[in-house]
């Protein structure tokens, strides 16, 4: 077989070019947490949680062995975390595949790093738990 007919494989992706201020201020005005019921034990703003104690203290949810578990649940947890979103915008790292919004992102407050996930990159909505430093490390550094 002929080595140079192989399709290579791409190349990492560069991050996109920085915003400006105002870019930046326009993305973290439209941003908003929405969170989700599988990182949830315990009724929440939409609703029923998808997540359950387990044996040994640890979390789960139907289908997964583990997850992590979001304690932000009530109308006031919603408005500070979306707050949380949007301060983060000077911290956005936007990469090639990345549409409006970044996919990832992450805060600190309360005295924890809370992990942000963009579900829907179009709209600016995100779901989000606490994560560990070290965590914060291996996928933002």
């Amino acid at each position: 077989m002929n080595n140079s007919k192989r399709p290579r494989r791409p190349k990492k992706r560069p991050q996109r070019a920085g915003l400006s201020l105002d870019e930046r201020q326009d993305l973290a005005a439209r941003a908003r947490y929405i969170g989700s019921a599988e990182h949830k034990d315990k009724a929440w703003w939409e609703g029923l949680p998808k997540a359950k104690q387990l044996p040994g203290g640890k979390v789960g949810r139907r289908g997964k062995q583990r997850t992590t578990l979001c304690p932000l649940t009530s109308s006031d947890d919603k408005r500070r975390a979306t707050q949380w979103v949007r301060s983060a915008s000077g911290q956005y790292r936007f990469y090639e595949g990345d549409q409006d919004f970044p996919k990832k992102i992450w805060h600190r407050a309360d005295g924890r790093i809370w992990y942000g996930l963009c579900v829907n990159q179009g709209q600016g909505e995100y779901k989000g738990w606490p994560i560990e430093e070290q965590e914060r490390h291996a996928v933002f550094d």
